[in-house]
């Protein structure tokens, strides 16, 4: 994202289950500051563990350096409480942290963390962190339409124009999407428009036709995806390029406050049944959505993942997709929170809970405030199975290593990171569980 819009075999994403969520004549810009949450001081943070492997966690700290070697932003500064950092300093943070975890004898990296990183927690009442999932979608797809084939992957239209609100009040950072006609910017396309009334067709925008459409719209959700064409067996991977501009919103949600889906029927399995058994309602239910999502070709290795908001790939079980207005890009994260235990039939066993450092590598339309965050779970039907479960809550702190803060307010600063208050770190570590004691290192 990075709604980040990510982003079917499989579950679908758990934001499709989260409770995420103009047309008017011309473009009415009306700004408002986003709403601050009721926030509390955390007195301990708990960082004493890591249930996946060190080199995950290496690819994830270099995919950050990836990205600050190439972005150039010298007059950022991110706040995150009273304290306050500069692009520079968030990108010596992750390199800190890379050398903490590549050179220092796992029993004593908690220890140096400790000593060399300041953490930060969100201060927000009783409410804690919610965490959900999302994957990389593998869809059969050929070339050329058939009788089976005939639901079309489109790339970004050439009259879709992206207006950056921040080019003319620098404190808004949103974008608005739409076609010009005349002297006017119009509202663009919803999904209705496209794929009911088929404005784009034979416009030559289409990067191949897959046979699901469930499939295919939850790849609209993920916004991102791999493409196995049956015609000659490539491997295309696709990535989100742009939206339409329209909010998002959760069919998931839709489906059970209409009764479509009972109470507790709201997983990612029951919404894909339904949906494939009920062709005939299917499309209304798709276009309660009207956000609308439009593909690119990238070239990628296969072991690499989709391409995030900062422009790297994405690390399975170590990047994470955020809300940029509260977390700086490429910054380290730790989470706590839980996963979902799968068996081979895709049936949930349970949850259970685990630590992970992470990295800030993606944004999403369905990510927002503080206390909200996705994981990247992986590529496949397997890690799709699991990320459709996850929304759970946790708890994210933010680590900044090895630099120390300038204080005070300054009028730079490019997110609200206020929301967010410096925490102690703990004098005692805490036990990893015991699925992480029996197969993985323990940092």
């Amino acid at each position: 994202m990075g709604i980040r819009n990510l982003k079917r075999t499989g579950a679908t994403v758990a934001a499709l289950a989260a409770f995420a969520l103009q047309g008017c004549y011309g473009v009415r810009v009306t700004l408002h500051a986003p709403p601050s949450p009721p926030y509390r001081e955390v007195t301990r943070l708990k960082i004493a563990h890591d249930d996946l492997d060190l080199v995950g966690l290496k690819r994830g700290a270099l995919a950050s350096k990836r990205y600050f070697d190439v972005a150039s932003k010298p007059n950022a500064v991110y706040s995150l409480g009273n304290d306050h950092y500069t692009f520079a300093q968030i990108a010596k943070s992750t390199e800190a942290f890379y050398r903490i975890v590549s050179e220092t004898p796992a029993p004593a990296v908690h220890r140096k963390l400790a000593q060399e990183c300041t953490a930060y927690s969100p201060r927000h009442g009783n409410h804690e962190n919610r965490f959900t999932a999302y994957y990389e979608p593998v869809l059969r797809a050929r070339s050329e339409p058939d009788e089976f084939y005939k639901y079309p992957v489109y790339a970004q239209p050439d009259d879709l124009t992206l207006v950056r609100l921040m080019n003319y009040f620098p404190e808004d950072e949103r974008k608005i999407f739409g076609y010009k006609r005349g002297r006017e910017l119009m509202p663009y396309l919803t999904r209705a428009e496209i794929d009911g009334r088929g404005l784009l067709r034979d416009q030559g925008l289409e990067i191949a036709w897959v046979d699901d459409p469930v499939a295919l719209y939850f790849l609209h959700i993920q916004g991102s995806g791999r493409l196995r064409m049956m015609d000659d067996g490539r491997v295309l991977r696709v990535n989100f390029a742009a939206s339409n501009g329209k909010p998002y919103t959760s069919i998931g949600r839709y489906m059970i406050d209409s009764g479509l889906l009972g109470p507790g029927e709201g997983s990612a399995g029951s919404m894909r049944a339904f949906l494939h058994n009920n062709p005939q309602t299917r499309e209304e239910i798709f276009f309660r959505n009207e956000r609308y999502i439009f593909f690119r070709e990238v070239e990628l290795d296969t072991e690499d993942g989709p391409i995030g908001s900062i422009g790297v790939p994405l690390v399975a079980g170590r990047s994470l997709a955020t809300d940029p207005r509260y977390v700086p890009p490429g910054a380290v994260v730790y989470v706590e929170t839980e996963k979902p235990l799968v068996d081979e039939s895709g049936r949930l066993l349970g949850f259970e809970p685990f630590g992970r450092f992470m990295f800030n590598h993606d944004s999403g339309a369905a990510i927002k405030g503080p206390a909200r965050a996705d994981i990247y779970w992986g590529e496949g039907e397997a890690s799709g199975l699991a990320a459709g479960y996850m929304s759970r809550p946790g708890r994210m702190t933010i680590l900044m290593c090895g630099v120390k803060p300038s204080h005070g307010v300054m009028a730079s600063t490019r997110n609200r990171g206020g929301a967010y208050s410096r925490v102690s770190w703990p004098g005692s570590n805490q036990p990893a569980t015991k699925v992480a004691q029996q197969k993985h290192r323990r940092y």
